[in-house]
């Protein structure tokens, strides 16, 4: 490897493939006089980390998307596809690490699929994950030094997660195995020995429960022969209540041990209120039932943020970060800045969180869930804090929003906290043509935010504020607060 005069990385061969394309022409373009080809590896230094976790080096021009390594890393890495305008590579060997390091704490890092970003600073995630949400709102959504705070950090860094999902597969050597998917790899699963997300509890119930199904000849499902029994082990938890719910969610048939498992359950672990099990007998290997038994203690847990109290059910939705769930929707609060005069429309409102946190100071909120479900969690939430001024409609938000406008309905502020996917074009025009004051998004997926949001400003609305907030630490997700004010 050597260095340029203009202080750029030139990249240095250690081993070259050597070999022609399928014509018999060696046609690859050239790199600082060389060609790059598949399997050829070579010396590079990491200068970027994108959206996504992917890795960046640049060769005199070219990007190289690298898997592994962290900006400040020289490493070793071999090309694993090569287009006319970018290259991808994974690292061999870092030949010399970066000051942004740390040592990661979990002994599956690197092979688990989760916490990619666990050998980065987490200060350093933070600048990154800033940094990401500003590109996407200029390069996607055309906004000129776009007003992006810095992210808000998370106290807890580990142990910060409140559900967790874990798999069932079988082996053909006949070993049971609980755990998590191995990175990119859907299809299979480590035996988990530790995870540093949920909690030493949780740790401990995989074990109980793996253990109980090797000495009970419970099998794992086989999602090809559709035979076993055992497909997935959710555990939910109340960070702020104490309160585990075990979820098993298994194929159709008889669980004769049902009793012995909850009673050894609850006598091995006292946080446990409540044993589910979701039945799924459809092909598509998702750790959610078309039919829920209640195999002991209640059927929900609570958690609370801040003052309020919310019950989760097995398949509700819930914000997997209750700490700083809280800030985030206080951060929508400060955004909406509502006065108690004002009727807020709440978009993809899930089992009511937003609305509940508005409700003090709107005079009135309605929120909008597809998700039956969901809805009823919503109302029931409502009840459980003594809250009145809400009101829960089950439909499509897109398809509520033309009845709304047919009925010129008028709402100061529309808060929209959509799926990944962002919002559907409907949509868009649709709270466009309601005009509201104010738009507050919530998104966790920047690259999405920016396309709506430069839908939004194109005419109507000026972009104010963009706070992120950082839901999953040690990896490149991060979530966004954004308001808009109307023109």
């Amino acid at each position: 490897m050597e260095w340029s005069k203009n202080g750029k990385l030139v990249v240095r061969f250690i081993e070259h493939s050597n070999s022609p394309d399928k014509s018999g022409n060696y046609t690859s373009p050239f790199v600082m006089g060389v060609q790059i080809k598949k399997k050829d590896i070579i010396e590079l230094e990491i200068v970027d980390l994108a959206f996504g976790g992917t890795s960046v080096a640049k060769v005199d021009g070219l990007v190289v998307l690298v898997r592994g390594g962290i900006p400040g890393d020289v490493v070793k890495a071999e090309i694993t596809r090569k287009k006319s305008n970018y290259a991808e590579a994974k690292v061999l060997q870092i030949i010399k690490e970066s000051s942004l390091r740390t040592k990661p704490i979990c002994s599956h890092f690197g092979f688990c699929g989760g916490c990619s970003w666990q050998d980065l600073k987490y200060e350093e995630q933070l600048k990154f994950k800033t940094k990401h949400v500003k590109d996407s709102l200029a390069r996607i959504g055309n906004f000129t030094d776009p007003p992006v705070q810095d992210a808000l950090g998370c106290e807890k860094t580990f142990y910060y997660r409140n559900k967790m999902e874990y798999a069932f597969i079988p082996e053909p050597d006949k070993k049971f195995l609980l755990g998590l998917h191995p990175r990119g790899r859907y299809d299979l699963v480590f035996d988990l020995k530790e995870c540093f997300l949920q909690s030493e509890t949780a740790n401990q119930i995989v074990k109980f429960v793996r253990q109980y199904a090797k000495d009970n000849n419970l099998p794992a499902y086989h999602q090809k022969s559709r035979s076993g029994f055992l497909r997935f082990l959710v555990i939910k938890e109340g960070k702020n209540t104490d309160m585990t719910m075990v979820n098993l969610v298994t194929y159709e048939g008889d669980f004769p041990a049902r009793e012995e498992f909850c009673m050894k359950l609850f006598s091995n672990f006292p946080s446990i209120k409540s044993v589910v099990r979701n039945i799924n007998s459809k092909i598509a290997n998702i750790a959610v039932g078309e039919e829920e038994e209640l195999l002991g203690g209640k059927r929900t847990i609570n958690e609370k943020l801040g003052e309020f109290t919310f019950e989760i059910s097995s398949n509700s939705f819930f914000q997997t970060n209750p700490q700083q769930a809280e800030k985030l929707y206080r951060t929508v609060l400060i955004m909406a800045n509502l006065e108690g005069t004002e009727e807020v429309l709440d978009l993809y409102c899930g089992n009511g969180t937003i609305s509940v946190f508005l409700s003090p100071v709107a005079k009135k909120v309605i929120g909008i869930e597809a998700v039956e479900e969901s809805v009823q969690n919503a109302r029931r939430n409502a009840e459980l804090n003594n809250i009145d001024n809400c009101e829960f409609i089950c439909g499509e938000s897109r398809k509520v929003l033309k009845t709304m406008e047919a009925e010129k309905r008028n709402f100061h502020a529309i808060v929209l906290d959509p799926p990944r996917a962002g919002l559907h074009k409907d949509v868009v025009k649709s709270v466009l043509n309601l005009k509201p004051q104010k738009i507050v998004y919530v998104s966790c997926n920047p690259t999405t935010l920016a396309r709506d949001l430069k839908s939004f400003c194109e005419e109507d609305y000026r972009l104010e504020n963009v706070q992120p907030v950082d839901m999953f630490p040690h990896t490149f997700h991060i979530e966004s607060v954004t308001t808009l004010s109307r023109r």
